[in-house]
């Protein structure tokens, strides 16, 4: 660990402001969605009760990484305490100025992150999302304590000079170094910092290799590319950082889907500093002509001819449906007439509403591609992200077979139901759990099959579910039979379906073959 810096001294020395005010902050009755709310949008007040949070619980060696788990802790009545004793930034000063705007570009990039994140179908928690938010608090310091320099680097950089080589000639390390500096001593998430063991991080701080190698890219990519559209949309820097997206999530139209993403980070949050590039974006946008001219400047060429073809494919589609009409309407049956004894009338498939069949697809299109994955434990990550985000399943257990019982190794949603979470279900001769021993087999346990089912299966995995209906699923390596997946939509106030069974089925068919193509 390096020397600790002066200017952390500094940082200490003072008691650190937040930006909002105290009328503008939840009184010591509200709710504390509301605090968290607050926090939110005021990540310097977020620092704070972090915290103050990290402090209530640290002799017992657990470190608080979620503002929701940090308000829950200190409470409505404490926090307005807390609070009342917390100096203000000065609004129209120099340092509220730039702070705001160097958190407006945070809250950006944490939004990035997030949509970036559910693009690659990489799971996203509220840990992530403060470890992303908290990624610059260095900056946020150094406007605090040298808000002049700051504004001159600012304008520097704006010239083309490199503003993190100005802050760091200025502290006399890099910004990285002093960042974690800051996390530390405030206690804050953050990504472990390289060179780490593993043993020496608390495994609530563990993050999975791939997902970890996927922040260490994107955390720099993220603040980097907000601020940049803060600046100006034409540049040369924003064209080579948006070459870099392009490669980096594989898209070809990088710079138009950026747009989106701005604009929906601009409407996350109330800071109006946070959407300073969607505005920029506005302003660029070339007025709108009522003359019809098809030489407007964005089409090219191959654009035009399409638009074109569609022009007369949609003329000689009316002209068809004119002449069609009558011998449609000829065919058309009687709505009156009986219908004949083998005629079912078919109606599309209805799905919960928590299904996403888009999130589904896609991670069963990347479980087909082996060169997607690197490890089964990426594999399994996502797999669980796509059974809870894409097929709206609640609770999930991952067990294990060894010595004649299945054993729980890994779960989501559980937290509430300890007898899933640690579930054992022994093995009998002749039961449906020795056939999942044997071979992959499924099963839906529902009302219909339930009296069924309890004869075939260990009483005490009844008990965990709780009366819930539940899918089962054994997964093989190679000619073995290794896991078992149970799954439930406790909860959802609609049931499952049969629609539901045959999603969970197909999904897992593409994760046990994607399994046993990375152990090739």
């Amino acid at each position: 660990m390096s020397v600790q810096s002066p200017w952390l001294d500094r940082i200490q020395a003072i008691k650190l402001p937040v930006l909002m005010q105290q009328d503008a902050l939840p009184g010591p009755s509200a709710p504390l969605t509301d605090w968290i709310k607050a926090g939110s949008e005021d990540p310097l007040l977020a620092m704070q009760i972090f915290r103050y949070a990290n402090q209530m619980m640290s002799n017992r060696q657990v470190l608080v990484r979620t503002l929701e788990h940090a308000v829950a802790l200190i409470g409505s009545q404490r926090l307005q305490r807390f609070t009342e004793a917390l100096p203000r930034v000065e609004p129209g000063s120099m340092a509220f100025q730039g702070l705001q705007n160097t958190v407006g570009d945070s809250l950006v990039a944490a939004s990035l992150m997030r949509q970036w994140f559910e693009l690659r179908q990489i799971p996203w928690t509220e840990a992530d999302y403060w470890m992303t938010l908290f990624y610059d608090a260095g900056l946020w310091a150094l406007w605090l304590l040298e808000p002049q320099m700051m504004e001159g680097f600012e304008f520097r950089a704006e010239k083309g000079e490199n503003r993190s080589q100005l802050m760091e000639g200025l502290i006399g390390m890099p910004i990285r170094e002093w960042n974690e500096q800051l996390c530390r001593h405030f206690q804050l998430p953050a990504v472990p910092e390289t060179g780490v063991d593993d043993d020496q991080i608390m495994s609530e701080n563990r993050i999975q290799p791939h997902k970890l190698s996927a922040l260490k890219f994107f955390l720099p990519f993220s603040h980097e590319l907000a601020y940049r559209v803060r600046l100006s949309w034409e540049s040369e820097i924003l064209e080579t950082l948006c070459r870099t997206g392009e490669i980096a999530l594989g898209l070809t139209e990088f710079r138009p889907m950026l747009k989106r993403w701005i604009t929906s980070a601009a409407r996350e949050y109330q800071l109006p500093q946070a959407a300073t590039a969607a505005r920029r974006l506005l302003a660029q946008q070339p007025a709108v002509s009522t003359q019809k001219s098809l030489s407007r400047p964005g089409f090219s060429a191959a654009d035009l001819a399409r638009a074109a073809a569609l022009g007369h494919a949609d003329q000689d589609g009316k002209a068809r449906s004119r002449s069609d009409k009558a011998a449609v309407s000829s065919r058309k049956p009687d709505p009156k007439a009986p219908m004949s004894p083998g005629t079912k009338s078919r109606e599309p498939a209805r799905y919960r509403h928590s299904i996403q069949l888009n999130s589904l697809r896609e991670i069963r299109r990347q479980f087909r591609n082996k060169k997607t994955w690197h490890s089964p434990v990426e594999i399994q990550e996502s797999a669980l992200y796509g059974l809870q985000q894409g097929l709206g399943l609640h609770r999930i257990v991952v067990m294990e077979y060894a010595e004649g019982s299945w054993r729980a190794f890994d779960s989501e949603g559980c937290d509430h139901s300890p007898g899933l979470k640690h579930l054992t279900l022994t093995e009998e001769k002749g039961s449906m759990l020795a056939a999942f021993s044997n071979r992959v087999t499924a099963t839906w346990v529902h009302k219909g099959n339930l009296v069924k089912a309890a004869r075939q299966l260990p009483a005490n995995l009844f008990k965990a579910a709780d009366g819930a209906s539940f899918f089962l699923r054994s997964f093989n390596i190679g000619d073995e039979v290794t896991m078992l997946i149970y799954a439930d939509a406790n909860d959802d106030p609609e049931p499952l379906s049969e629609q539901d069974y045959q999603l969970f089925r197909e999904f897992c068919a593409d994760w046990n073959t994607a399994l046993n193509r990375i152990r090739q």
